[in-house]
């Protein structure tokens, strides 16, 4: 393919950034080539969007998450990492002369690679770095400078900062924000009494926060005086057989919904097991964008869940869990990245969780602290079809929007 368009990029999390962007770019500019080349997985999200994956391709043991310690990288190692990346800069140096615009996604690991073995312009979506958790390093502010002709940041602060140290950088906006739709789907809620959103996670440990969550359900209830109504986000990819199984062992009832309740996002009902029909939790899987859409606040134990209830007005929630992903230090982190958009509440208790739901709804003044401090650090929706429109200008133009 001449006059191509490809996205490189590592991780599972950075491929569905560059999807979004790249289904937007083929949406507006049809005629032209468009590939991806992920650097860590296999790049389900690019073949499930229909885009062309270059390269050369291979699972590893850690799945890509090799910070999460030294015995990660000794078993990606074993499994042939060097092998793989020698193999991937060829297929890059070999692809290079058809590449009109290289698009980095993730850290300074594609814009180095890119940067050195690609010989084509580049745009470069920071999506690791934060200035509201840690800055970009000197080293990676002087790659940036050398290889990237446009640093697109994930927020405004961060953007400023790299502008100050001679980075060509700006913001377009955080693509996450697009990652869900709204349908206007209630799950059969009336929505007089106000609505607590309940995301217990996308990985293994979702199935435990589950437990944990049902809890603070028990004590919302006794403190609301059964005045609220809860909903639960389910990710795709969590096995409602093993939710079913954990919902049981903590005491309460699962009921799976007939189709025509699932045609409408209704998955199941989770009831009390004393025989109760209150407090009722909806479960839905699959609906992302309107569990958020009609939720008042938001209890999660998400990652990028919690950072898009956030970008949409929500207060969220949070507690440390025993881990791995939603640690102590991964909540704070994350209370730093979202600031006041954010209750971070660092107890394993859930009457505390509850109070601090309960103190929240009825505070309007902390609320709209909240919704704006999301609304600032995430930004609005839309960031996939600007960021496509800065692609396809360069394409038509041979320069950057706006510099």
């Amino acid at each position: 393919m001449r006059n191509m368009v490809l996205f490189l990029s590592n991780g599972h999390g950075e491929d569905l950034i560059a999807t979004m962007i790249a289904r937007e770019v083929i949406a507006e500019g049809e005629s032209l080539n468009i590939a991806g080349f992920p650097l860590v997985g296999l790049g389900k999200a690019y073949t499930g969007a229909g885009i062309p994956v270059v390269g050369t391709q291979k699972a590893m043991p850690s799945g890509g998450f090799l910070r999460h310690g030294l015995s990660y990288v000794l078993k990606d190692i074993k499994a042939g990492l060097i092998s793989l990346t020698l193999q991937q800069i060829e297929d890059l140096k070999a692809l290079g002369k058809n590449v009109s615009l290289l698009v980095s996604v993730g850290d300074i690991f594609p814009l180095f690679l890119g940067g050195r073995n690609v010989k084509a312009p580049m745009l470069f979506l920071s999506t690791a770095k934060s200035e509201y958790i840690q800055g970009h390093l000197g080293i990676e502010c002087r790659l940036m400078r050398k290889y990237a002709g446009l640093v697109l940041a994930r927020d405004e602060r961060t953007a400023k900062a790299l502008q100050q140290r001679g980075v060509p950088a700006r913001c377009a906006g955080n693509v996450m924000m697009d990652g869900f739709a709204i349908t206007g789907e209630s799950f059969g809620l009336n929505l007089k009494k106000r609505v607590v959103g309940i995301l217990p996670g996308s990985r293994e440990e979702a199935y435990r926060n589950m437990k944990t969550l049902l809890q603070a359900v028990s004590h919302l209830t006794d403190f609301s005086g059964d005045n609220l109504d809860y909903v639960v986000g389910l990710a795709p990819n969590l096995d409602e057989d093993r939710l079913e199984q954990v919902v049981q062992e903590a005491g309460w009832r699962y009921e799976r919904q007939d189709p025509e309740e699932k045609k409408r996002g209704v998955t199941a009902r989770i009831y009390p097991g004393s025989g109760g029909m209150t407090p009722c939790v909806t479960v839905s899987q699959g609906w992302f964008g309107d569990v958020l859409n009609i939720s008042d606040i938001v209890i999660g134990l998400s990652g990028t869940g919690n950072e898009q209830a956030a970008g949409l007005g929500r207060p969220v929630v949070t507690f440390p869990t025993e881990g791995p992903q939603f640690s102590l230090k991964f909540a704070k982190a994350q209370k730093r990245l979202l600031g006041d958009a954010v209750a971070f509440v660092e107890s394993d208790d859930m009457k505390d969780v509850a109070s601090e739901v309960m103190s929240i709804l009825g505070d309007p003044v902390r609320i709209e602290r909240m919704r704006e401090a999301g609304y600032e650090r995430m930004g609005e929706q839309g960031a996939a079809k600007r960021i496509a429109k800065i692609i396809i200008d360069f394409i038509e133009t041979g320069s950057w929007e706006g510099r």
